[in-house]
């Protein structure tokens, strides 16, 4: 009797959970990451209103949170592999989301949180042609579909928020509407090329950490040496900062494991997330005005999600 119960127990101890489904486990990925882009972007409105250094605020969060990401899969045993293959995939990776990081950081203050927000939302298109190019992703009318939507929301958004700037500021305007273009690249970069049994946390943390070290030249030249001391002065600032570095912890992370499970086509999806999450931030919290064109640009969107939605459980 004794011994039945102890195996019986020993069954339920040693019995897995059931897997979630593949579609359930890839949404909450994606609205953790999408939700946590946004944060990200609120994160550098609020470090823009300081008077931040914008490069050297990205290349200390990215830097941070890199540091703890790597020193975290060196804990657990996962820094193993080839690192003939790691390194310049690393550093590839890294420059790609710097480089569209940088774009969003430096027009952020210009152009509002709101907009940075809603122009990630649209590198689907050129995601999911490269991605078919690559031969990563077969052709699906729901995935077209939402593909479609998501572009004429963006185009939207770009056309609307564009006529209302000052001609000043369309240079930032055409900084951001840029970004997304850099990192639907990355993107497929990531998946077409991932090393062969890497884990998601040590190719997070690497990218940040080679992102960083291809920033700081970057912030040398745009904002200058000496401008590194402005994110130390004050209270606010450190704190937006350290906040900044945890949740890039957990945004990569999250990043990182999506793009495992649903690809990079799906991956792209978080900025439609991160727009819709980031801009009601915005106008809500931050006082930004609704400007003309979110609304139908947001029903687009958030269209393009119900289309992806859909063609995963196809």
């Amino acid at each position: 009797m004794q011994k039945d119960c102890l195996m019986a127990t020993a069954d339920i101890a040693l019995t897995p959970e059931p897997a979630l489904p593949t579609g359930t486990r890839a949404f909450a990925l994606l609205l953790v990451t999408g939700s946590l882009l946004s944060l990200a972007v609120l994160l550098s409105k609020l470090a823009a209103t300081q008077s931040a250094p914008m490069i050297w605020y990205l290349a200390f969060a990215m830097g941070g949170s890199g540091a703890i990401l790597t020193a975290d899969a060196v804990r657990r045993g996962e820094a193993m592999g080839r690192w003939q293959a790691l390194v310049p995939y690393s550093l590839a990776a890294g420059a790609l989301m710097a480089a569209g990081s940088m774009l969003g950081y430096i027009s952020v203050g210009r152009v509002g949180a709101s907009f940075v927000s809603m122009a990630i939302a649209f590198p689907t298109l050129l995601t999911h042609l490269l991605a078919l190019a690559f031969r990563l992703e077969r052709l699906r009318a729901n995935r077209v579909a939402g593909v479609l939507a998501g572009l004429v929301g963006g185009l939207w958004l770009a056309l609307a928020k564009g006529g209302q700037m000052p001609t000043s500021d369309l240079p930032a305007v055409a900084a951001a509407s840029a970004m997304p273009v850099v990192l639907a690249v990355g993107n497929v970069f990531r998946t077409r090329y991932w090393p062969k049994g890497a884990q998601p946390r040590l190719l997070a943390g690497l990218m940040l950490l080679c992102g960083a070290a291809i920033s700081i030249p970057v912030a040398c030249l745009y904002d200058g040496p000496a401008s590194v001391a402005q994110l130390w002065q004050g209270t606010t600032l450190p704190l937006v900062l350290g906040v900044a570095v945890l949740s890039f912890v957990a945004q990569y992370l999250a990043f990182f494991r999506l793009q495992q499970l649903a690809g990079p086509v799906y991956l792209s999806q978080i900025g439609s997330v991160a727009a819709i999450v980031g801009s009601l931030v915005a106008f809500t919290v931050l006082g930004e005005a609704v400007f003309a064109g979110f609304l139908p640009a947001a029903i687009c969107i958030a269209l393009g999600l119900l289309f992806f939605q859909l063609a995963l459980k196809a």
